[in-house]
């Protein structure tokens, strides 16, 4: 498969049943996200269509070539629990459709399935952390956007207005998720700040304005809404 032909790539990393982290970035701009990188797994969910390869161009450019030429699978036995990590390249459209509703006929990727207790050493493994991570990166703040409208109902001004959001039923699971989010986006390896995240947007709730204030440090995070 060539670099040309590539329109989605998929990143998923799990551990014994549970995704720690799931996306899908389409070079049409559509993209899919829920998780930050650990767990438990996160149940909010988002779909926004941006129009352009924001995300996916600057990734799609750090595929190695070898990678989308042959395709790398390996599984162990895991009779503990495991890992498996997934990074997988669609294109060439069947109907035409090169979205959600697309009907692929090439495909290639990595996928590979450890044991906890694995020595499995291979180079392999530190390109699916990083590439995966750059792509967390990359649409992290999208992500902070999808949830805050969760928890609080607040509708960022960045945030795409054709955005599809799932999200469990009760306040107290919706509450559960953020607050599993917030800790793993503040233990990530990559130790990501949210300070930023509030910068240049505004955000509305019930037809009123609030610009939002983010305070994060290495053991704490709050928001506050302030009308504008």
């Amino acid at each position: 498969m060539t670099r040309q032909e590539v329109e989605l790539i998929i990143f998923k990393v799990s551990a014994d049943g549970q995704d720690a982290i799931n996306m899908k970035i389409y070079k049409n701009g559509t993209t899919c996200r829920y998780g930050a990188g650990g767990l438990p797994q996160l149940g909010i969910s988002a779909m926004s269509i941006f129009n352009d390869a924001r995300f996916f161009d600057p990734l799609i450019a750090k595929v190695p070539d070898e990678i989308l030429e042959r395709p790398v699978m390996y599984e162990e036995e895991t009779p503990n629990g495991y890992i498996e990590y997934i990074i997988a390249f669609y294109g060439v459209s069947k109907n035409g459709n090169t979205g959600e509703g697309a009907d692929w006929s090439k495909s290639t990727g990595v996928r590979i399935k450890l044991a906890h207790q694995s020595t499995f050493n291979h180079p392999i493994i530190g390109f699916l952390d990083g590439f995966t991570l750059d792509a967390a990166e990359l649409t992290n703040e999208w992500y902070f956007d999808v949830m805050l409208n969760a928890q609080y109902k607040m509708l960022s001004s960045m945030l795409p207005k054709e955005t599809f959001i799932a999200q469990p039923k009760t306040e107290a699971e919706i509450y559960t998720h953020f607050e599993n989010y917030i800790n793993q986006m503040m233990t990530s390896s990559r130790k990501w700040s949210m300070i930023d995240f509030d910068e240049n947007k505004t955000y509305e709730r019930d037809g009123q304005t609030f610009v939002g204030v983010i305070q994060h440090d290495e053991k704490s995070f709050s928001v506050n809404f302030i009308p504008e």
